[in-house]
């Protein structure tokens, strides 16, 4: 065993690192190489020596989730898959089952073959995903592909709060797809880790943008792309920007997300700032290009799933009625006329330069893949039509008016 061999929680004692705490070192410093993972040999040595890998059972951890309950549907439709073991962890709100299926109606995700459907109350913050160790053994034996779509969605979190869970549950999730026999990793990674491109970054304050999620996403991607380029495991590292709703019935968790908010600003004021529109992939699509990839003879290691047609603010300004202007412009006109509790830390940064910065990663879809649904215009008409915006600066607008008459 190689002296710098120390796994960073030991439910993952199959993947040594430098140090237990090599995540944060690579943080401090933003040096992505101190995340290089090394195999334990006996590992490596029983992976290479594997069978060629089955695609018949998926795991979907995390399947009550916007994403997790349109990959089952759409892994459950595809006919080379004969189970989809979906995960939860029950709560107050229900079982897995049904807080899969409240998913389902929430967001109208059609084709689910419910024959091929199957929950698991299991947590992948836990030990052994929370389950019985024979249960989790046998688990392990009969999943072939592991989609994992679970983690935490909170901006306000710092990394250090984020880091046992879902740092943690990725490699728990690795050293199930260790364990037994090799399965083929897919993990929903995020473009906001690309936002860290300079240690200057990784010290900026925590804001909606640099974040300790981002911070989160950005020590995972980079994990997983080296276990990449090694080989031995096959994973891949989806880097995902924004995910919308589907290309059919545009319905996606809306305000939830920072960026509708700030279209519901722009909306407000009634004006956007000149500049390119922030990248984005159609759940149903993000769900079949997943599938698509995993279910192939030599799965890409990383994937970019995103509009491949470039769009420009413009487009929100014709189909909003609203005017577009500089930056600088746009912001001092926010903050004139909303009240600073809806702008928290949405505008601490230039998201201007921000979007170019995310922006600047090419799509990357499996090869061949049909990219005739990228069109910007139909799905943003269908996407502002399911948004409850709010007017934000109507209250502030009706003062200024009082104040003028």
């Amino acid at each position: 065993m190689p002296e710098d061999f120390t796994p960073l929680t030991d439910d993952c004692h199959s993947l040594g690192f430098s140090g237990r705490f090599a995540d944060i070192a690579a943080l401090n410093a933003g040096d992505p190489g101190q995340l290089r993972p090394v195999m334990d040999e006996l590992t490596r040595h029983r992976l290479l020596r594997a069978e060629p890998r089955d695609r018949k059972v998926a795991l979907v951890i995390g399947g009550n989730g916007f994403v997790g309950a349109h990959l089952v549907a759409r892994l459950s439709r595809e006919p080379g898959i004969e189970k989809v073991i979906a995960t939860a962890r029950a709560n107050a709100d229900g079982k897995p089952r049904e807080r899969f299926e409240e998913t389902v109606s929430l967001y109208q995700v059609p084709g689910v073959n419910r024959d091929k459907v199957h929950f698991l109350d299991a947590d992948p913050t836990q030990p052994m995903f929370g389950l019985p160790s024979d249960h989790y053994h046998q688990l392990a034996e009969r999943v072939d592909l592991i989609f994992n779509s679970a983690s935490s969605s909170d901006y306000a979190t710092s990394y250090i709060d984020l880091r046992a869970d879902w740092v943690g549950s990725l490699l728990r999730v690795l050293q199930f797809a260790m364990d037994t026999k090799p399965k083929h990793v897919t993990y929903m990674g995020s473009l906001s880790g690309s936002l860290y491109q300079t240690p200057a970054d990784f010290r900026r304050p925590d804001s909606w943008w640099y974040s300790g999620y981002a911070q989160m996403k950005w020590v995972n991607g980079e994990l997983l792309t080296w276990l990449g380029r090694e080989g031995v495991l096959p994973v891949t590292l989806c880097e995902s920007p924004y995910v919308l709703g589907s290309t059919d019935v545009g319905l996606d968790p809306g305000l939830h997300y920072s960026w509708w908010r700030v279209v519901e600003i722009a909306k407000s004021i009634g004006m956007i700032w000149r500049g390119p529109g922030m990248n984005y992939i159609p759940v149903d699509v993000l769900a079949d290009v997943l599938t698509v990839n995993a279910m192939s003879d030599a799965p890409k290691p990383t994937l970019v799933p995103c509009n491949t047609e470039p769009y420009s603010n413009e487009l929100l300004a014709e189909l909003l009625d609203i005017d577009v202007v500089d930056w600088d412009d746009f912001t001092a006109e926010a903050h004139r006329l909303i009240p600073s509790r809806h702008l928290g830390t949405l505008l601490s940064s230039n998201i201007d330069s921000l979007i170019r910065t995310a922006n600047r990663t090419p799509a990357l879809l499996p090869d061949g893949y049909d990219t005739t649904w990228s069109d910007n215009l139909r799905l943003h008409e269908l996407y502002l039509r399911n948004i409850p915006f709010h007017d934000l600066a109507r209250r502030r607008r009706s003062t200024d008016t009082a104040l003028s008459a």
